[in-house]
């Protein structure tokens, strides 16, 4: 074989290579999308033992300002004790709608961890009882053991809680606290608020154009 054919075939090696690597990339990414999604429509049925195994043995959940539940079983002891009121599985009469919109999927160099940004869009309330409107960003993080992604850590904070009746336009909810019943593993990470108060979850990824890190305040501003 002479060199130029080496050469030509070794090229050709190496962009198989590449495309290969690309499409695992990808392939992960619709993985990681697909899990989320997974999460957000068992959580619509209040079947908290799904939600939960979707998550690592050391997975981590942070709801609100409810502090954070580290580990799977201690996930479904929270879901089923402060979401589900106790109750595991669909209630009649209720409603728990769970829309994730808007995915922003990082996925690191090594093909084994990733980020994710997602928007809540929430229905939640009973017949004849509360009902509420929820709306607020998911920042996710995702391991992959063996061949399956998992969820390792997932934090959500509402941007605004309303009651139904009245809508956004005249009433805003305070965020749900800890539990004394329940207390939490941990604090909560951030210091979220939730409207009227003004409050950006941080960014997990820079800016796509200028590759900066944006946050509000700016850093080193109060």
């Amino acid at each position: 074989m002479s060199e130029g054919m080496e050469q030509r075939i070794s090229a050709l090696e190496a962009r198989l290579a590449e495309a290969e690597a690309r499409l695992q990339r990808q392939e992960d990414v619709e993985a990681i999308k697909r899990l989320q999604r997974a999460y957000g429509y068992y959580l619509d049925k209040s079947l908290y033992r799904a939600v939960a195994d979707l998550f690592t043995d050391d997975g981590e959940i942070e709801i609100a300002a409810r502090g954070v539940y580290k580990g799977r079983e201690r996930i479904h002891d929270f879901l089923v004790a402060l979401l589900g009121q106790g109750v595991e599985g669909p209630v009649h009469g209720h409603v728990g709608n769970h829309f994730q919109l808007q995915a922003i999927v990082t996925l690191a160099d090594d093909g084994r961890s990733a980020s994710a940004r997602w928007r809540a869009w929430v229905q939640f309330g009973d017949l004849n009882g509360v009902a509420n409107w929820l709306e607020g960003p998911y920042e996710v993080q995702y391991r992959k053991e063996g061949a399956v992604w998992k969820i390792a850590s997932l934090i959500w904070f509402p941007t605004f809680t309303t009651p139904y009746a009245d809508g956004w336009s005249k009433t805003f909810l305070p965020a749900s606290q800890e539990s004394a019943e329940m207390p939490p593993d941990r604090k909560q990470s951030h210091d979220g608020r939730t409207a009227p108060e003004v409050w950006v979850m941080p960014f997990h990824y820079l800016h796509p154009v200028t590759g900066r890190e944006i946050a509000w305040p700016p850093k080193g501003k109060g």
